[in-house]
């Protein structure tokens, strides 16, 4: 008999949003450390390197309002993604009110999912942190 597949679809969230924009301050904020030269070079070497961050945070910020991820899994912890190929669940999962984070292993290798809690509805992020912690045990 075959095992009951959950569905999930996942759009872009804010708290997912959140944590960029942490990362993105947390990132930019380093360059404070820095000391201080009177030298040119290093001067526009810190700002092009602070310019070249900064582009790449707007870019992925820009990229997350039209990210998407639909995928099934079962309690097994196999599971496909639509669009994509099969996978099964590898390593051990991490189940927060907020977050989960699992490794999936593909035919390519190991990618990490990380699943805030407002990036589906309540129902479906229960069911999720079930099959995560159903597999877990």
């Amino acid at each position: 008999m075959e095992e009951k597949r959950h569905s999930f679809s996942l759009t872009s969230s804010f708290d997912q949003r959140f944590s960029l924009v942490v990362l993105a301050c947390l990132c930019l904020t380093s360059f404070l450390a820095w000391p201080t030269f009177d030298n040119l070079f290093y001067q526009l070497t810190k700002a092009m390197l602070f310019t070249l961050m900064l582009i790449f945070f707007i870019y992925q910020f820009r990229q997350l309002n039209h990210w998407k991820c639909h995928f099934v899994l079962n309690v097994t912890g196999e599971g496909a993604l639509v669009g994509g190929g099969k996978f099964t669940l590898c390593k051990t999962s991490f189940v927060s009110p907020f977050v989960s984070a699992f490794y999936i292993q593909e035919r390519k290798g190991q990618s990490l999912m990380m699943v805030w809690s407002d990036m589906c509805d309540d129902n479906n992020y229960r069911h999720l942190c079930r099959l995560l912690l159903a597999k877990k045990a």
